[in-house]
């Protein structure tokens, strides 16, 4: 008898969208926090999920350079301490 085939998880099956889905909590949070200015947020969580809605109806696996580069900005942007 062969042992069972594990399935990919979640992360190793979309990578880039499990890290935008990460980004989108971060936000999410940054959002909630009461010492922050959310004038930018609101604009940035819909930047994320207009990106996370291109990942998943057209199944991209990596990003353009400009929008990584956006990404990587604002996880520096929104860093929690």
């Amino acid at each position: 008898m062969k042992p069972a085939k594990r399935r990919p998880s979640y992360e190793e099956r979309n990578p880039v969208l499990s890290k935008l889905l990460d980004l989108k909590t971060r936000l999410q949070k940054a959002s909630e926090d009461k010492g922050r200015d959310t004038k930018f947020i609101s604009t940035d969580k819909i930047w994320v999920m207009d990106l996370i809605n291109d990942v998943r109806n057209n199944n991209i696996i990596k990003l353009s350079r400009e929008d990584g580069l956006k990404c990587n900005g604002l996880w520096r942007k929104y860093e929690t301490n």
